[in-house]
C-alpha cells in the first residue's frame, strides 16, 4: 500500500478573533511545488470593549493575501474590509450577490460613523446616528468613505450554489444560509493533480431557516465529502428547550400598561424581523393599530429599502407594520422624549451603545411607565449588558449621573438569528464523512464545552478550537496537527 504523504498538501487555519465578535479567518495552503496562497475569510471589526485596541492594526501583511470570502454583511464579519484594502491589500473579494448590496450600505455608514468620532465633539455627535461599533479616539479614522469605494470596486457577487474558481487550484461554491438575508456558508475545494483534495466548509454564522426566505439543505454530494467543517458556536451551549417565546407577550404587557416599550435592535435583520412580528400582532388584532410605533437608526431605513427592492425574492409580500414613523434626526428624538403617550421605540443599536440608543436608554431607565427589550445579543460592558445587571430599583452610576433603575428590562433570545446547540448539531451531523470540526466564533467557555459536546455526540475524527493562539493544519483527511503562532506577524507557515 503507498504510503501517504499528509504534508504535501495542506491548509493552515487560525482565527485572529478569540470570541464573538471581529471575525477573521486567516488561510494558507501550500501546494506540492511549493506554491502558497493566501485568503481570508471575513474581516470584522471587533465590538468588545476589550478587544477596542484590536481594530487598529492588522498583526499580517494584507499585502500578502489573495483573495478575501465574505459570509455576510453583519459589520462584526465585514466592518474591516475597507482598512484591509487601505493597508495593501489587492485582491478580489467574494460574496453572494444580495450581500453585496448591502455590504455598500453598511460599510458607507460605518465610514461616516468612524470619520466623526475624531472630530471635535465626536462623542456628542455619534450618539445621533446608527452604529453597532466602536469609537475611535485616534487622529485618524480607521477608514473613509473613499477607501469603502476603493473595497467595493473589488467585491465580486456571486449566486448560490454555483462553483467558481478564485485559483487554478481552488474553487469555491456559496451556500445559502438562513442567519440573514444574502448570507452564505462557504466551501472550499483546494486540489492538486496527484493528490486527495481538501475540502472546508465555513458556516460564518448559521441558521437553518430564517422567517423572510425559504433555505435548501446542503447539496447531497457535498454531504458525502471528506470535509473539515469550520463551525460558529455562539450558541452553542444553549438549547431550543431553554428559550422563552415572550416577545408577543411583553409587548402586548407593556401596550396594556400604557408604556413606552423601547427595543434596541441591530439595524440589518433583527430590526425588519420585529417590524414583521409586529405586523403580525396587528393582523391578528392584538395590537391595537392606532398605537404608534416610531423607528431610529437611519441605516436601518436604508435595509428595509434593500428588502422591499428584493420582496420578490422573499416569502411574504409586506413587513412594515401600520401607524409606523421614521425619527429624522435629533430634535425629533428630543421630542418623543416628551410624549407620554403609550407607543414603541425600535432603535439601534441592538446592543445600546451606539444610535439612538445612547439617548432613549438613559432617559427611560429610571422611568416606571417603560420597558425595554434588548432583542440580541449584548457583549460584556456595553451599555445593554450594564442596564440587565443593574437590579430593579438600585442606583447606579450613568454618565457620570446616579440613576435608580425603575423601567422594566429584558433580554430575550428567541429573535436570535443564530442556530442553537440542536440546530448544530443537526448541520454536523449531516455530514457522512466528516473528518475534523473547527470551533469558531463564540465565548471561549462557550466553545470550549461545545466542542466537548461535538466529541460526544457526533465523534467526529477529530475536534479543535480556533483562535489566534495556533494554527491548525487540515489535509485531505483532516487534522494533521496544531501548532502555535508563536509570532505577532503570524508568519509562522513553513
Amino acid at each position: 500500500m503507498k504510503r501517504r504523504n499528509k504534508a504535501q498538501m495542506y491548509l493552515d487555519v487560525l482565527a485572529l478573533h478569540k470570541e464573538v465578535t471581529g471575525s477573521c479567518i486567516l488561510c494558507t495552503v501550500r501546494f506540492p511545488n511549493g506554491e502558497k496562497v493566501k485568503f481570508i475569510v471575513d474581516c470584522g471589526l471587533f465590538q468588545e470593549e476589550k478587544y477596542h485596541h484590536l481594530n487598529y492594526s492588522f498583526p499580517f501583511d494584507p499585502s500578502e493575501y489573495d483573495f478575501l470570502l465574505v459570509t455576510h454583511t453583519h459589520i462584526d464579519h465585514i466592518g474591516r474590509i475597507p482598512k484591509l484594502y487601505k493597508e495593501g491589500f489587492k485582491g478580489k473579494t467574494y460574496t453572494s450577490n444580495l450581500a453585496v448590496e448591502l455590504m455598500s450600505a453598511a460599510l458607507n455608514n460605518t465610514a461616516e460613523i468612524l470619520t466623526s468620532s475624531v472630530q471635535k465633539n465626536s462623542r456628542k455627535k455619534a450618539i445621533v446616528v446608527d452604529s453597532s461599533i466602536p469609537l475611535f479616539d485616534s487622529s485618524k479614522p480607521l477608514y473613509e468613505v473613499d477607501d469603502v469605494s476603493l473595497a467595493m470596486q473589488n467585491v465580486i457577487g456571486k449566486e448560490y450554489n454555483q462553483t467558481f474558481k478564485v485559483h487554478e487550484h481552488i474553487s469555491v461554491t456559496l451556500l445559502k444560509n438562513g442567519h440573514t438575508l444574502g448570507s452564505s456558508c462557504i466551501l472550499v475545494k483546494i486540489s492538486y493533480k496527484g493528490q486527495d483534495p481538501i475540502y472546508a466548509l465555513f458556516t460564518g454564522d448559521y441558521s437553518p431557516e430564517n422567517m423572510f426566505f425559504d433555505v435548501n439543505d446542503i447539496p447531497s454530494y457535498i454531504k458525502q465529502l471528506p470535509i473539515t467543517v469550520v463551525t460558529e458556536s455562539t450558541y452553542g451551549m444553549t438549547s431550543k428547550k431553554t428559550i422563552n417565546h415572550v416577545f408577543d407577550e411583553l409587548v402586548l404587557e407593556s401596550v396594556k400598561n400604557n408604556e413606552t416599550l423601547i427595543i434596541t435592535l441591530f439595524a440589518f435583520g433583527r430590526m425588519q424581523e420585529v417590524k414583521y412580528k409586529l405586523l403580525e400582532l396587528q393582523k391578528k388584532n392584538l395590537l391595537n393599530k392606532d398605537i404608534k410605533i416610531y423607528c431610529d437608526g437611519k441605516l436601518s431605513f436604508k435595509y428595509d429599502d434593500i428588502f422591499l427592492s428584493h420582496i420578490d425574492k422573499l416569502k411574504i409580500s409586506n413587513f412594515l407594520p401600520k401607524n409606523i414613523f421614521k425619527i429624522n434626526g435629533y430634535e425629533e428624538r428630543l421630542n418623543l422624549l416628551s410624549d407620554r403617550n403609550c407607543k414603541i421605540i425600535l432603535t439601534t443599536s441592538g446592543m445600546g451603545n451606539y444610535g439612538p440608543a445612547q439617548v432613549y436608554l438613559p432617559y427611560y431607565i429610571s422611568r416606571p411607565k417603560c420597558t425595554i427589550i434588548f432583542g440580541g445579543y449584548t457583549a460584556e460592558n456595553t451599555l445593554g449588558r450594564k442596564l440587565q445587571e443593574v437590579k430593579d430599583n438600585e442606583l447606579f452610576e450613568l454618565n457620570g449621573v446616579m440613576t435608580k433603575k425603575r423601567a422594566k428590562v429584558y433580554s430575550i433570545n428567541e429573535l436570535s438569528s443564530h442556530a442553537k446547540q440542536e440546530d448544530l448539531l443537526d448541520f454536523l451531523k449531516k455530514f457522512q464523512n466528516l473528518k475534523l470540526v473547527l470551533v469558531n466564533h463564540g465565548e471561549e467557555e462557550v466553545k470550549e464545552n461545545f466542542a466537548k459536546k461535538i466529541v460526544d455526540d457526533i465523534n467526529p475524527k477529530n475536534v479543535a478550537i480556533l483562535s489566534p493562539n495556533n494554527y491548525i493544519r487540515v489535509g485531505a483527511h483532516g487534522l494533521i496537527k496544531s501548532y502555535i503562532a508563536n509570532d505577532l506577524n503570524f508568519s509562522n507557515t513553513n
